[in-house]
């Protein structure tokens, strides 16, 4: 079915004439009649009484046309709404981020956006790396900001930056005025250790077991802000992100032996389109990163 030919037709019964409706259309009427006709052929009804000097649309044509008209303006406004797709008028985009890592970096990365793209609606969900990368396979969000090792080789990535994992404590701890820290230094101290869903307890886990020590577990979790009130306040030793120590008063933070570094990139689902909103913000997120090495 021909879309011009519903316009034409919608105009027609409009205007009340072929002539004038051609007029209105800037088109040459033999061409609209023509268009008219093998619609109504395809339909196998007559839509407008043409017996008259004045057109009038038929019973089966009112009903037809009220469909016409109703589709017609659905597909107009489809239009104006890709369109603001496209010119970044509107449109969404759904983020996952570790609990840590965007603390300090994704507020103003998303500030930065937001004023670029004050159309745009942005959801972005906290969560831990498992969680992060179960919503992005499930399609519940668009882009990730994942460590390397948590990027599935399916999807594409870009690296945004890199972070170190310290060992974190209050400033009258007594490993606090230590250079660095192996593994045989943790033996039987109490640690603040984050859940088995945080890449960090794997690290942790790693390093000691390396060393064949065992630490203590005064606590477990993953609610992020609990874990550094608890090493403010001497309840034991954590692993945190270095840029997440140096902005926390209270905490030192000491470098492991060896040094324990975290790459973090944004990644998308791989051979998937991604929508220009998306790709925007792929693109800012780059370019803020990039600037703040």
């Amino acid at each position: 079915m021909n879309l011009k030919a519903l316009e034409y037709c919608v105009e027609i019964a409009r205007q009340g004439s072929f002539t004038k409706a051609a007029q209105a259309l800037h088109v040459a009427q033999p061409a609209l009649s023509m268009a008219v006709s093998r619609l109504e052929d395809e339909l196998g009804v007559a839509l407008f009484n043409r017996a008259t000097r004045q057109i009038s649309v038929t019973a089966e044509g009112l009903v037809f046309l009220a469909r016409a008209e109703a589709c017609l303006q659905g597909l107009a406004g489809a239009r104006r709404e890709l369109q603001d797709l496209t010119q970044l008028h509107s449109g969404e985009i759904r983020v996952g981020v570790p609990p840590m890592y965007g603390i300090r970096h994704i507020p103003e990365l998303l500030m930065q956006y937001r004023a670029q793209y004050p159309g745009i609606t942005m959801h972005v969900v906290e969560g831990s790396a498992d969680d992060i990368s179960r919503r992005l396979a499930m399609r519940e969000i668009d882009v990730a900001l994942l460590e390397s090792r948590r990027v599935d080789p399916a999807w594409q990535s870009v690296v945004l930056g890199n972070d170190e994992m310290v060992l974190c404590m209050s400033e009258a701890h007594p490993l606090a005025g230590a250079s660095s820290i192996t593994a045989q230094q943790l033996q039987g101290l109490d640690m603040l250790v984050f859940d088995n869903t945080f890449l960090q307890r794997h690290l942790l886990d790693a390093f000691c077991a390396s060393g064949r020590v065992r630490y203590t577990t005064a606590l477990e979790s993953n609610f992020v802000s609990l874990v550094i009130a608890a090493t403010r306040s001497g309840m034991g030793i954590s692993t945190l992100l270095r840029s997440v120590q140096e902005q926390t008063p209270g905490i030192v933070g000491v470098a492991f032996e060896p040094v324990q570094v975290m790459s973090f990139c944004l990644c998308w689902r791989g051979h998937e389109y991604v929508s220009l909103a998306n790709q925007r913000f792929i693109e800012t997120a780059r370019l803020f990163f990039h600037e703040k090495l």
